[in-house]
């Protein structure tokens, strides 16, 4: 039997789209997610701030509300200060991440 959704997030998402498709939506997010991140360390302020809002609004959907919050101080702070992002903040980030990601790994790849 195949675990049960990790968080309310995804429980809810589940009963919306059906466990397939939001086991689907899981796997999709820990797959983008690096590519996501490194993206806060290069390009031009406007795909940096665009990629801190899709990654706080995709960790929110995952359940992943550390991360959204991140996520959130990161795009106030891309869209307030010409400063860039530390080295510090975004291994905040991924430390974020790697928090939730057994639980969702272990829904995504029963």
């Amino acid at each position: 039997m195949p675990p049960p959704p990790p968080n309310e997030a995804i429980e809810s998402l589940a009963s919306v789209l059906g466990e397939d498709s939001t086991r689907e939506i899981v796997r999709l997010f820990l797959a983008d997610f690096p590519q996501s991140v490194s993206r806060l360390g290069s390009g031009s302020r406007e795909e940096q701030v665009m990629t801190a809002h899709a990654l706080k609004s995709s960790a929110l959907h995952m359940g992943a509300t550390g991360l959204s919050q991140r996520m959130a101080a990161i795009e106030r702070k891309l869209s307030a200060t010409p400063e860039a992002l530390s080295p510090e903040e975004i291994r905040t980030a991924v430390a974020e991440f790697e928090a939730v990601e057994p639980g969702l790994r272990a829904y995504a790849n029963p």
